[in-house]
């Protein structure tokens, strides 16, 4: 027996008490991150476990299943770091930069579950919106508690959201040479983005208030 042969066969033992699951969804983990990218077949994953391409099937309707599990996990362990972030602060600009800074360390820190989660398409799945939306809803609430109005909240969230993703995937890409062999000039991208969505943000809020007073003016 070679020894390929023998390892498979002694990873198809180890698998009979139930952690089966937990090595798959944690070589399609390695997949995404290795390559990238999603796209590749649960018969790569049955090989880098060990086991044949029909033990999964026990455990996972298809690739899709396997990988949208994957992103509900993803979404969970990224609300925890939005919760640990913003624990206790009771200033919602303090907690709204600390919310920049958090969902790009994520994505730096996990980019196998960042590409799953927000570029894979899985996130859109019925299944998985009750796990993404509360991370962006955090978002919403500390805007509207920064602006005191719910008004506009889910616009700013949405243009906020899109700044710190952008940033994470021009990291994460490579577009931006090796940074992330580069911590303090990381950290310098992180700081800028932050900063200029903190000052769009309070400009936003003086133009706001700006405006009754020049209403009042002209009523004179």
């Amino acid at each position: 027996m070679e020894a390929g042969d023998r390892m498979r066969q002694g990873s198809r033992k180890s698998y009979h008490h139930g952690d089966l699951r937990n090595a798959l969804l944690k070589a399609a983990l390695a997949l995404v991150r290795d390559r990238r990218s999603t796209h590749f077949t649960l018969h790569d994953v049955s090989e880098r476990v060990g086991v044949t391409q029909s033990a999964i099937y026990r455990h996972f309707a298809d690739l899709d299943d396997l990988l949208s599990t994957l992103c509900r996990n993803g979404f969970d362990a990224f609300a925890e770091a939005l919760r640990q972030a913003t624990a206790g602060n009771p200033d919602p600009w303090q907690r709204l930069r600390a919310l920049v800074r958090a969902h790009l360390r994520f994505a730096i820190s996990n980019p196998d579950y960042f590409r799953i989660m927000f570029d894979s398409g899985l996130a859109n799945r019925r299944e998985n919106i009750a796990r993404a939306q509360p991370t962006f809803q955090l978002l919403v609430d500390t805007i509207a508690e920064i602006d005191g109005t719910a008004e506009h909240a889910f616009e700013r969230a949405v243009a906020i959201m899109a700044a710190g993703h952008g940033l994470a995937a021009l990291m994460l890409s490579g577009q931006l040479g090796g940074i992330l062999n580069k911590p303090d000039r990381a950290a310098r991208l992180e700081e800028t983005v932050t900063t200029l969505i903190e000052q769009g943000l309070a400009g936003l809020n003086r133009e706001a208030s700006a405006k009754p007073r020049e209403k009042g003016r002209s009523s004179r």
